[in-house]
């Protein structure tokens, strides 16, 4: 009993900063998962525009070569 009145402050600090680094994982993949729609329609818009002649093939090509 007497651990845990005198660890407690150290438990919580390291919840809370635990808790922290869970929470900005999921923050930063809910981001990845933007940025991957993002792309997605990206490369769709850039077949639409070489489809119709908007766009040269050649800049469409140079983005996925890099």
């Amino acid at each position: 009993m007497d651990w845990f009145k005198k660890h407690t402050d150290t438990v919580i600090i390291l919840g809370g900063i635990l808790a922290s680094v869970f929470w900005m994982n999921a923050q930063f993949t809910h981001i990845e998962k933007h940025f991957s729609s993002i792309e997605k329609e990206i490369a769709i818009m850039k077949t639409v525009m070489v489809m119709k002649n908007i766009m040269p093939p050649e800049l469409a090509k140079g983005d996925a070569e890099k």
